[in-house]
């Protein structure tokens, strides 16, 4: 079976369920914190909602492509160039709480960790989160695993396999790390989805190595996790997962995904239960992005 078709079939009952250049943007006046949500904060132009950030890899430019609120996007606008240096973009949720969504960015010349954060059109310039970060093969960000009310960062140690809590601040930095799983370099990637089931506690979705398939993480995170579901298989063929909010306005948290070969971008909507509804083709022309 066609993977496409996979994706639109995979099972719905234990499922899933995300810059300037560096130089300043456009000052805008500061929004009202926006709460941390189930389906975080993805809304990088302040209309409310949820979009994606994108690199095109093969010139280093940094997009928002602003959504529709209805599954589709709006007219996509530059951030900046200079972006090719990062081996590692991810959407930060508000770790700063003033209710704008933010971007982390790994910087792959050093291992530093930048913190972006949104002002509302594109980032504000980088704050350094420290050195070292090369030693995680995942970053993820943007939602409340340890309970407090703060948008948290999750990282998996490359070296040990062990799953990091850093427990956000508020300010978009983090406080004394927490180990709160092990084997976790067997993924070969990690998505902060959001709470895709409902229940309160924020969930993640990890692409196993070994056979492909992509299993869904019910939270409390702080907790480590409930044991893994398996929900889809196929996903060798699929270059990344991310999340992005609610993206078609129907209240539940949803992702998207990248096909590598024909460049397809998948929409997976959330159904509030765990799963999805569907998975239809939003867009062509992504094969050679970096979607954060």
């Amino acid at each position: 079976m066609a993977h496409s078709a996979r994706l639109a079939s995979a099972l719905t009952a234990a499922v899933i369920a995300g810059l300037i250049a560096p130089g300043p943007a456009a000052a805008q006046e500061p929004a009202a914190p926006v709460e941390q949500g189930f389906a975080g904060n993805y809304d990088y132009n302040g209309d409310g909602r949820a979009d994606l950030v994108a690199r095109r890899d093969e010139t280093g430019i940094l997009e928002v492509w602003p959504g529709s609120g209805s599954g589709g996007f709006g007219q996509r606008y530059d951030v900046g160039p200079g972006w090719n240096g990062m081996d590692l973009l991810a959407t930060a949720g508000d770790l700063d709480e003033d209710g704008r969504a933010d971007l982390l960015a790994r910087r792959a010349s050093d291992g530093a960790l930048l913190f972006y954060g949104g002002d509302g059109t594109g980032f504000r310039p980088p704050v350094r989160i420290g050195f070292g970060w090369d030693a995680m093969s995942a970053v993820v960000a943007g939602h409340d695993y340890d309970g407090d009310g703060r948008a948290d960062y999750l990282a998996v140690e490359s070296a040990t396999g062990y799953l990091w809590l850093y427990p956000g601040d508020g300010t978009g930095g983090h406080g004394v790390r927490v180990r709160i799983g092990s084997s976790w370099n067997a993924q070969k990637e990690l998505t902060a989805i959001g709470d895709m089931d409902e229940d309160g506690h924020p969930d993640i979705v990890a692409v196993r190595g070994a056979d492909e398939c992509m299993y869904f993480y019910g939270g409390p995170g702080s907790q480590g996790f409930r044991r893994p579901v398996m929900f889809d298989c196929g996903w060798d063929v699929m270059a990344s997962a991310a999340a992005a909010g609610d993206f078609n306005g129907d209240g539940h948290a949803d992702w998207v995904g990248r096909e590598t070969a024909n460049g397809l971008l998948y929409l997976f909507t959330g159904d509030g239960e765990g799963g999805h509804s569907s998975s239809p083709v939003i867009d062509v022309g992504w094969g050679k992005m970096t979607i954060a």
